[in-house]
């Protein structure tokens, strides 16, 4: 995604990445998406962690309500796409075990 990248994207992701706290990360993003902007990729993430945990479609449609076409996009990212979800779950599973 060539095209995303700006530097008003690179302010954004530097902004991102200075909150240190859960509380800061709620205050700010509460301030600039939707709260269905938030849900939709707070429900992507838990549908990368539960592909990662070998659960099928059906059982993270059911579990979520997330659509089968949405699972699909997330699977495809998560497997083809540019290492995000896969970055973002090492981490929380390595957070989880520092704990």
């Amino acid at each position: 995604m060539a095209s995303l990248h700006s530097q008003a994207v690179d302010s954004l992701f530097q902004a991102i990445l200075g909150l240190e706290t859960v509380e800061e990360c709620y205050r700010f993003f509460e301030d600039v998406c939707t709260i269905n902007e938030l849900r939709d990729m707070a429900q992507r993430l838990e549908v990368a962690l539960l592909l990662e945990e070998g659960c099928n479609y059906q059982q993270i449609a059911a579990k979520t309500n997330v659509s089968t076409a949405t699972i699909s996009r997330v699977s495809r990212c998560l497997n083809y796409g540019n290492g995000g979800y896969r970055a973002a779950i090492d981490k929380l599973k390595q957070s989880s075990e520092e704990e």
